[in-house]
C-alpha cells in the first residue's frame, strides 16, 4: 500500500485534512496555518480522511479507489469526445491510454495527488466545449450553454491552479468562434518565434540562452502576439494572389518595422520594470532580421492559400467588430463570471485566513530560484529550456520526448558517433522530422486531420500548455514535477488518437471484405491492459513478507526512539513523516507546506528566530542540505549537534537543534 504512496506531498494534503477534522484548521503541524494545496483536490481529502480516526490506513485505501474511480471517469469523458469525431477504434484505444498506459497512470493516478482530479475536469471541460464549438452553422451557443462551461471551467482552475492558462484558451476559441487557422498564419508564428530563439542563440551562445530564458520567454510572448496582428493590418493575409514578388517584400517590410517599434518599447519597458532581468538592442535586431527574411520567403512560397483581396483588412476587422462584438461581451461575461467567483472566492479566503492571495507554495518555489546553490533547482540545458526535456515523467511533453530521446541514444550507439552531445543533435534532427511529418500527414486528404484537431480543440490544448511553460520558465519557478504537465499529456494522446483515426481510415476502406481495426483495436488493448496488469503488480503487490511490511514504517519508529513525546522535529518535506509518527509534530521547513509568517522570514533572514520561538527542538534531514545549500547554511549554523545516521528511503540524519542561550 505505501508504496503507491511514495510521493512525499501528496501527505500534506492528507495531514491539513486531518488536523482540520480534528478542529486545528488548515495546519500541516497544529502551530501555523498552510495553504500550500489545491483546493479541489483537499475537499475529497475531506472527505476521506475523517476514516484516519479509526486507522491511518484505511483512508489511504479508500482514496486509491477514489482516484481510480476520477481516472476510470476521465476515461469514459475522453472516450465520449474522441467518438464524436475519430474512428471508432481510434476513439476507445485513446481511452484506453489514458486510462491504463502505465506512464500516464503513474503521473495521473497513483500516488495520491491532484492529478486525478485535475486531468477528470480538464476533459470534461474539453468534452463541452467540443460539443457547443462544433454546432452546426448558424446554431449559436447559448448563454447558459457558455456558463455551464464557465462553471466547469472554474471547477478545473480549482482542481490545479495552473489550468486557468488552459481555460482561458478555451474561452477565446468559444467566444471568437475558432475552428481553424489558416496555414500561413501558422507558418508565420512558427518563424516569428524560431527567428526570436535563434536571434538570442547568435547572441549568447546555447549556454546564454539557458542563462537568461528569464527574460527570453517574454521576449517570445511579445512577438507571438504583436506580429501576427502587423502581418495582418499590413494586408499579407488578404493579399491577391497574382500580387507581385516587390508587393510581398513591401507589405513584410512595412509590418516588420511598425512591429519593431512597438516590440522595442514594450521589451524595454518591461527591462526598466525589472520584468525582466536583460535587455538586449542587437538581440532585437537580430530577431527583426531573421524575422523579416523568413516571414518574406513564407508568403513569397505560400501563395495560393490566400484568397483574393476584397477588402482593405480595417474594413474587415471593422465588420468583423461590428457583427460579433455584442455575442463576444455577453458570451464572455456568461463564461467568466462563474470561473470569477469561484477563484475569487477562493483568493479571497486565502488572504483572509493565510494572509496571502495565492498558495505560499509557489511563491516558495518563485523564491529558491533567487538561490545560487539551491537543491530545489535543475540544471538546464537549451533542450529543457524549451520545454522539450527528455527525461522519462519530467518535462511536458516527456511522455513522446523520452521515447524519441530513447532512439537518438540508441542510434549515437549503433553509429559509433563520439561527440559527447551526439545524443542531443540527433535527438534535435528527429524531433523536427517528426514535426515536419506531422504537419504532412495533417494535409493529406485535403486537410482532413487537421480539420479533426480543431474540432478537438487541439490548438487550444497546444497554446494553453506553451502559456503554462512559459509561465514556469519565464518567471524562475524550481522543482516543477511530472503531475503538473497533465494538460500536455491529455494533448498527446488526443495527437495520437487523430494519427490512430488516419490508420484505421485507411485500413478500412469501403472496398476491403475485410475490416482490420478490430483485430489491430483489440491487440492494443490487451497489450495496455497487460502492460497495466504488470506495473501494478510492480508497484502494489498483493503478497508482502512481513520483514519488508515493517520496513515502511521503520524509519519513523527509529525517530520516535530518539526523539521525545510532544517534540517538534524540522523537515525539509516531512509529509509522510508526519502522518504516521505519533506523538510528535513534524515542523516543514522549506516553506511548502507552512506559512506566510515562516515564508517571510526566510526571505528576511530572521528564520532561526522563528524556529527558536516554535520551539524547535531537532532537525530531521541530508546534511549536505542542512548544513551547505541555500537557505539552510545560515539558518543552522552552529546550531545542530548530531546524534545519527538513520536508515530508510531518503538516508536522513537526525540532529538535535540547541538555541542560542
Amino acid at each position: 500500500m505505501l508504496r503507491w504512496y511514495n510521493i512525499d506531498d501528496a501527505f500534506y494534503y492528507y495531514k491539513v485534512a486531518q488536523n482540520v477534522l480534528m478542529g486545528h484548521g488548515f495546519t500541516f503541524d497544529q502551530i501555523n496555518l498552510a495553504n500550500g494545496f489545491h483546493p479541489l483536490w483537499m475537499v475529497v481529502s475531506l472527505g476521506v480522511f475523517w476514516l484516519s480516526k479509526f486507522n491511518l490506513l484505511l483512508p489511504l485505501r479508500v482514496l486509491v479507489i477514489v482516484s481510480a474511480l476520477f481516472n476510470a471517469g476521465t476515461g469514459v469523458l475522453l472516450y465520449r469526445m474522441l467518438k464524436r469525431v475519430l474512428h471508432p477504434g481510434a476513439a476507445i484505444v485513446g481511452a484506453l491510454v489514458w486510462t491504463l498506459y502505465p506512464s500516464i497512470f503513474d503521473t495521473s493516478t497513483a500516488h495520491g495527488m491532484e492529478s486525478s482530479i485535475s486531468a477528470f475536469f480538464i476533459v470534461l471541460l474539453l468534452l463541452l466545449a467540443t460539443k457547443y464549438l462544433n454546432k452546426p452553422e448558424g446554431e449559436l451557443m447559448t448563454l447558459g450553454e457558455l456558463a455551464v462551461m464557465g462553471l466547469v471551467g472554474g471547477l478545473t482552475i480549482l482542481s490545479r491552479l495552473d489550468n486557468v492558462f488552459l481555460v482561458g484558451i478555451i474561452g477565446v476559441f468559444l467566444l471568437m468562434k475558432i475552428k481553424k487557422i489558416p496555414t500561413l498564419v501558422i507558418f508565420d508564428l512558427i518563424a516569428v518565434s524560431f527567428s526570436v530563439l535563434a536571434a538570442w542563440t547568435i547572441r549568447l551562445g546555447s549556454e546564454g540562452v539557458v542563462l537568461n530564458s528569464y527574460s527570453i520567454y517574454p521576449m517570445l510572448a511579445v512577438s507571438v502576439l504583436i506580429k501576427p496582428v502587423f502581418f495582418f493590418f499590413s494586408s499579407l493575409y488578404t493579399r491577391s494572389t497574382n500580387e507581385t514578388g516587390f508587393m510581398t517584400i513591401f507589405r513584410v517590410s512595412i509590418a516588420t518595422a511598425l512591429s519593431f517599434g512597438f516590440e522595442y518599447a514594450i521589451l524595454f519597458g518591461m527591462y526598466k520594470l525589472e520584468i525582466t532581468r536583460m535587455f538586449s538592442k542587437s538581440v532585437v535586431i537580430f530577431d527583426v532580421a531573421i524575422g523579416f527574411l523568413l516571414v518574406a520567403l513564407i508568403h513569397l512560397f505560400i501563395k495560393n492559400t490566400v484568397p483574393s483581396a476584397r477588402e482593405n483588412p480595417f474594413s474587415l476587422f471593422g465588420k468583423w467588430a461590428k457583427r460579433n462584438w455584442n455575442n463576444i461581451i455577453l458570451g464572455g461575461l456568461s463564461y467568466g463570471f462563474p470561473i470569477a467567483v469561484l477563484l475569487g472566492s477562493y483568493v479571497t479566503f486565502n488572504k483572509l485566513t493565510f494572509g496571502t492571495f495565492t498558495p505560499i507554495s509557489g511563491q516558495i518555489k518563485h523564491w529558491w530560484s533567487t538561490m545560487p546553490n539551491t537543491i530545489y533547482s535543475h540544471a538546464n540545458t537549451l533542450i529543457s529550456v524549451l520545454g522539450l526535456s527528455p527525461a522519462d515523467n519530467y518535462g511536458p511533453w516527456s511522455l513522446a520526448t523520452s521515447k524519441i530521446y530513447t532512439a537518438a541514444s540508441s542510434i549515437a550507439k549503433r553509429i559509433s558517433w563520439q561527440n559527447p552531445q551526439a545524443s542531443q543533435l540527433i535527438f534535435g534532427i528527429l524531433l523536427i522530422a517528426l514535426v515536419i511529418l506531422f504537419f504532412i500527414i495533417m494535409r493529406t486528404e485535403n486537410g482532413r486531420l487537421a480539420r479533426k484537431t480543431f474540432a478537438l480543440l487541439v490548438p487550444a490544448a497546444l497554446i494553453g500548455s506553451l502559456i503554462q511553460i512559459t509561465y514556469y520558465t519565464a518567471t524562475g519557478y524550481s522543482h516543477t514535477r511530472g503531475w503538473y504537465w497533465i494538460t500536455e499529456m491529455l494533448t498527446l494522446v488526443v495527437i495520437g488518437s487523430i494519427l490512430l483515426d488516419g490508420l484505421f481510415t485507411l485500413i478500412d476502406k469501403p472496398k476491403r471484405r475485410i475490416n482490420f481495426s478490430p483485430f489491430l483495436v483489440s491487440l492494443l488493448a490487451v497489450s495496455l491492459v497487460y502492460s497495466h496488469i504488470s506495473y501494478i503488480l510492480r508497484l502494489s503487490p498483493f503478497h508482502v513478507s512481513e520483514e519488508k511490511q515493517s520496513e515502511y514504517l521503520q524509519e519513523i519508529k527509529e525517530v520516535e526512539f530518539y526523539t521525545e513525546e510532544g517534540a517538534n522535529i524540522g523537515m525539509t518535506g516531512g509529509g509522510m513523516v508526519a502522518y504516521f509518527i505519533e506523538n510528535r509534530t513534524i515542523i516543514n521547513l522549506d516553506g511548502l507546506i507552512n506559512s506566510a509568517e515562516y515564508f517571510h522570514a526566510l526571505k528576511t533572514g530572521t528564520a532561526t528566530a522563528f524556529l527558536d520561538k516554535l520551539p524547535l527542538n531537532y532537525v530531521y534531514g541530508k546534511p549536505y542540505v542542512l548544513l551547505e545549500s541555500d537557505p539552510y547554511d545560515e539558518i543552522f549554523q552552529n546550531r545542530l549537534i548530531e546524534i545519527g545516521f538513520i536508515r530508510g528511503f531518503e538516508q536522513f540524519t537526525l540532529f538535535k537543534y540547541q538555541m542560542n542561550q
